[in-house]
């Protein structure tokens, strides 16, 4: 089964879904296909994870939103 992460684009809020293992830990600019920003996951303003978890990479000591 393919792994998945939706990053939400800090300027439009659009989510999309990322290739996990290609790109989840690589520091590579995003590309939201909505607006055609290019961001890095850690400017997320949403991250959710394949598990349903849901972080708020660019907040504080990446803070956990809910499960």
């Amino acid at each position: 089964m393919v792994r998945l992460f939706n990053p939400t684009c800090p300027k439009c809020k659009g989510v999309f879904h990322v290739h996990h293992d290609d790109l989840r830990h690589l520091h590579v600019k995003l590309h939201c296909p909505y607006c055609d920003e290019r961001f890095f996951v850690e400017e997320s303003f949403a991250l959710v994870e394949q598990d349903g978890a849901t972080w708020n990479p660019a907040g504080d000591n990446r803070s956990k939103l809910n499960t």
